[in-house]
């Protein structure tokens, strides 16, 4: 294909659109094509954790000097961006943005060529309408890296730089939306009256890539209709899941979660090329395709994102001078996914955290129904109850990732998280086990599947081995060393509190509880070691003031060892970051009620106030968890609010605390969801009072982005419920 490999420089750049011949435009469109294939290519080996396989094959692919580089650049954008937000490594995220600061630009420059010569490699849409989407991806992604890096500075540039995506978006959206009436109109025929393009009066062969009738020429032309035709073949692999080098994903897909459905499947593999699902979209040229997965994509996160953002920081939105729409934007991003290609997987990869992460941002607890925006029976749109609770949708989508992606510890762990949210935490851990971490490439995923299994260890009790895990990230990842000292500390000291109160063998109890000493009140002096964008991360300055308050209560009860100076249990707190108590089992539900409540030392029972008030708030939601909902309720208004929050003649009093500022604000949350539990749907508007105080409670603390995006997406939800629009 030599007359393509020089092709990409476009040697007419400087001649008029009139004098520039079809046959020119033809090749073009079709090396475009080609070089998106090999970059969508690319990020996929990248998502099978073959990252060096996937920038050797950019690199190898890379245009010859004046060529176009705009979709080469991107990808590498891509990929770097997923290691950056994977790790949150402040090399990593000052590399992404770099690059992506390049595509925007090349972006830019690619889409004025393509309108300036009339090059309309679209069936449907508007010349140069493919590099907006790279414009949009690009702005967007390098706007979240710098969100992502905690500065202010950052965050009110990466504001303006969204504000330009959402600019760009509306206007691909318009030419969307127009070409889409003229389809209709013309029975689905494009701007152009053709589809697809009879490549020769001889052959049955047509090309999607092509959005025109070739020349007589051109129709005998067997180098072009190879090349054609080798593009189309790229794409239908790609759709199969065959175009990394593994067999067809149909031999891999399963209907269920976890080993033992993995060990069902065919032991002979096919080798025939299979659409998994009828829900991928099929049929489309690669770039009318990267348009509409791109567009749903970033407008849809775009949307997520800022309707998360708390309302600390709300004010600065009216520098972007508009607000998002989760129910919208979940929907948008839920579309994306229908692609089989690197915006299908960012998208789910998206809803996956969302759903499914660490801490979620739909507390499965509070399940309010979401009053439907979508009419009964619209074709292929998720009403809101669904999108609330996808349950076996996202399941299924899921399982199609781990078919295409065999290799992908990334996608491994998202069915591990999955299994942890559904309460199958032993069955999260074996499948984790079930990789060898140390053959995994990308670094960020080996250091989130090691510290996710130690979260998933340390609430199924497991604590010694979670402990463990914590440890051997020091060797691997950048991210925070301190915090994972102190929390394998705490891992040992419950350990311990375990053989003390005879619910495992006490022969490892001197040794859990030196660990403990050691490591809980040594993570301090590691704090500045190891930071990213040399700043103390929230969960640093968390550990930071409990070592501080564990001394405190040292020194002034008189206490030789340090251990007998901690009341309630640092794993505990911890549990609950990373929603525990949503995950627990009863049987891991008991064993914490039974830590909580039978443990003594000198601290626990010299009852200080605040010690009570953080044990006393966790047990309430161990209890709601184990059915006694009206219980934990009780718990939480004699012996957690009023200490901070106070009724008086029907107005909302605030005593202003500051010895463990997390707690304030999710102890108001947690209490409209006790509203919910108790009174269902007829408790929504006072479930609506206790978001609102929550909110109005919160100020600028360590872990406050986390506990008032869980505040806000409630709030959202029940608003939503009380007011459908």
């Amino acid at each position: 294909m030599a007359m393509f490999k020089v092709f990409g420089a476009f040697t007419s750049r400087g001649r008029p659109a009139a004098e520039l011949q079809q046959d020119e435009k033809t090749k073009f469109i079709l090396k475009q094509a080609y070089d998106f294939e090999v970059a969508l290519k690319a990020m996929d080996l990248v998502l099978d954790d073959r990252v060096e396989e996937g920038l050797q094959l950019l690199k190898n692919n890379e245009p010859v000097s004046g060529s176009d580089q705009t979709i080469t650049v991107l990808a590498r954008g891509v990929i770097e961006f997923l290691e950056a937000t994977l790790g949150f490594e402040g090399e990593a995220m000052r590399r992404a943005a770099n690059t992506l600061a390049k595509a925007e630009q090349l972006s830019l420059k690619s889409r004025q060529h393509a309108q300036k010569m009339n090059i309309n490699s679209s069936s449907f849409y508007p010349p140069g309408t493919v590099y907006a989407v790279t414009y949009t991806e690009s702005c967007l992604l390098h706007a979240l890296v710098m969100l992502f890096s905690e500065s202010m500075v950052e965050a009110a540039k990466a504001l303006l730089k969204l504000r330009k995506a959402y600019s760009m978006l509306q206007e691909i959206f318009d030419a969307i939306k127009k070409a889409e009436k003229l389809r209709t109109k013309d029975g689905g025929l494009g701007q152009n009256g053709s589809q697809t393009s009879f490549a020769s009066g001889n052959s049955d062969f047509t090309s999607l890539d092509i959005p025109y009738k070739l020349s007589p020429k051109e129709q005998e032309d067997r180098e072009l209709l190879d090349y054609a035709a080798q593009v189309q073949k790229m794409r239908e692999k790609r759709i199969c899941g065959a175009h990394i080098g593994n067999s067809p994903a149909v031999n891999r897909l399963r209907s269920e979660l976890g080993l033992n459905a993995m060990k069902s499947l065919a032991k002979e593999e096919k080798e025939e090329y299979v659409v998994l699902s009828q829900d991928l979209e099929v049929g489309q040229a690669t770039i009318d395709e990267f348009i509409l997965s791109g567009v749903n994509l970033c407008f849809g996160i775009l949307q997520v994102v800022l309707s998360l953002i708390p309302p600390a920081i709300g004010a600065v939105l009216s520098i972007v001078g508009f607000h998002g729409s989760r129910e919208e934007g979940l929907r948008l991003v839920w579309r994306s996914t229908k692609y089989r290609n690197v915006h299908g997987c960012i998208g789910l990869q998206a809803l996956m955290f969302y759903y499914d992460g660490p801490f979620q941002f739909t507390d499965v607890d509070f399940d309010i129904p979401l009053a439907t925006s979508v009419k009964p029976g619209e074709k292929g749109e998720m009403d809101g109850p669904t999108l609330l609770h996808p349950g076996k949708i996202l399941e299924n989508s899921l399982l199609q990732s781990r078919a295409f992606f065999p290799n992908s510890a990334l996608w491994l762990l998202n069915e591990a998280r999955m299994l942890a949210t559904n309460g199958r935490l032993s069955d999260a851990v074996d499948l984790m086990d079930s990789i060898d971490v140390d053959k995994i490439q990308m670094r960020q995923v080996k250091s989130l599947l090691i510290f996710d299994r130690a979260i998933i260890l340390s609430q199924m009790h497991s604590y010694e081995r979670a402990a463990e895990d914590l440890l051997s990230l020091l060797k691997i990842s950048d991210w925070s060393h301190a915090f994972y000292t102190y929390y394998a500390g705490a891992c040992y000291l419950e350990s311990w509190r375990m053989c003390q109160l005879g619910l495992k063998n006490s022969e490892r109890a001197e040794f859990c509880k030196k660990r403990a000493r050691e490591l809980i009140f040594n993570a301090p002096d590691l704090l500045g070691k190891k930071t990213f964008k040399s700043k103390n991360l929230p969960l640093d300055r968390f550990m930071l003031r409990k070592v501080e308050q564990f001394r405190q209560m040292q020194s002034q009860l008189k206490l030789s060892d340090p251990l007998d100076a901690i009341a309630t249990s640092p794993v505990h707190e911890i549990a609950y970051f990373y929603n525990g108590y949503n995950r627990m089992t009863q049987k891991e539900l008991k064993i914490s009620q039974q830590l909580m409540t039978e443990y003594h030392n000198p601290a626990v029972d010299h009852k200080n106030v605040d010690q009570e008030m953080i044990r006393t708030f966790l047990f309430s939601l161990v209890l709601r968890r184990l059915g006694e909902v009206k219980q934990g309720s009780e718990l939480l208004d004699k012996e957690v609010l009023p200490h901070f929050f106070l009724l008086q003649n029907g107005k909302v009093k605030y005593v202003k605390k500051h010895e463990d500022p997390w707690l304030y604000p999710a102890a108001l949350y947690e209490r409209a969801l006790f509203s919910w539990k108790l009174k269902n749907m007829k408790g929504l508007p006072e479930c609506k009072e206790w978001l609102v105080r929550a909110q109005n409670y919160s100020v600028d603390y360590e872990l406050s982005t986390r506990i008032e995006m869980k505040i806000k997406a409630a709030l959202d939800r029940v608003e939503h419920s009380l007011y459908p629009s």
